[in-house]
């Protein structure tokens, strides 16, 4: 199956549809189209069936800026959103857990936490049923070999990293000022 540069901008009411290698141009209505769109042209002009052919998106453009990059940066930050509210759902865990362990009373840690008492008891009898995620594990393993603050890197494709920040620098004493003489 070949795949094929598509460029895609916004005319009016209309996505304009570029393809380069052919020197071809077709539109869709909406953005959910132009896949299909570009694969039907792509299969009409050069007569093969539309199973072997396939579009890959270059650029979207919206009053002539390329929306791509941001869309992508958008889908990634919500993707890194999504593995730090599992860390925070398995540290919570954790934390309500270990509370629970050293008697610390329901309401007590949920004023901690802060979520209803309720919500602890369910961390608390999850605690032993869920297996953190691998981001909570890093997390928890690297707290314990590190004696600094901790910086979790989060790149695309690639599995989280956690690394010690350095020691925050002391603040340089200063010394009173000095009053004006009247």
């Amino acid at each position: 199956m070949k795949s094929y540069e598509v460029r895609v901008a916004r005319e009016g009411r209309w996505w304009m549809i570029e393809v380069p290698e052919l020197d071809g141009l077709t539109q869709a209505r909406r953005l959910d189209e132009v896949e299909k769109m570009a694969r039907e042209y792509i299969a009409v002009t050069l007569d093969v069936p539309l199973s072997q052919v396939a579009v890959s998106i270059s650029t979207i453009e919206v009053a002539g800026q390329d929306v791509l990059e941001t869309m992508v940066l958008v889908d990634e930050l919500r993707r890194h959103a999504k593995q730090l509210e599992e860390l925070v759902a398995d540290l919570a865990r954790e934390f309500a857990s270990a509370l629970a362990d050293a008697k610390v009373p329901v309401r007590d840690v949920s004023k901690l936490l802060g979520v209803s008492h309720q919500r602890v008891s369910q961390l608390v009898q999850a605690g032993t049923k869920v297996r953190p995620s691998d981001l909570a594990r890093l997390m928890l393993t690297a707290k314990t070999e590190h004696q600094n603050d901790l910086v979790v890197h989060l790149k695309a494709g690639e599995p989280p990293e956690v690394v010690e920040a350095k020691a925050p620098r002391q603040p340089a004493k200063r010394s009173r000022p000095r009053r004006a003489k009247v």
